[in-house]
């Protein structure tokens, strides 16, 4: 019986794209310059954009806190443009 060694790496991304600055990502990764066609280019931008959230607790409502980093949840476009991001950093 041949043994061979295996070396095995686990890396939890669930919040990763969470810590990623929308400004950061933008200019990082050039959209543009990986073929992304203008019109969704400009989606993108305005899908990051100007994002808010709120808290409700009961019956209370917080006032809107800006989101600089991150995306709505359970989005397709969130862990796509977090692969586009760390492909960019190499």
């Amino acid at each position: 019986m041949n043994r061979h060694s295996v070396a095995v790496a686990y890396v939890d991304f669930q919040k990763a794209f969470d810590s990623v600055c929308h400004k950061n990502l933008l200019v990082s990764v050039r959209l543009a310059s990986l073929g992304i066609a203008r019109n969704l280019l400009e989606w993108i931008k305005s899908f990051l954009s100007d994002m808010q959230q709120r808290t409700r607790v009961g019956s209370a409502l917080s006032g809107p806190a800006n989101i600089n980093s991150g995306d709505i949840q359970g989005s397709c476009i969130g862990p796509i443009l977090f692969l586009l991001y760390i492909n960019s950093i190499t």
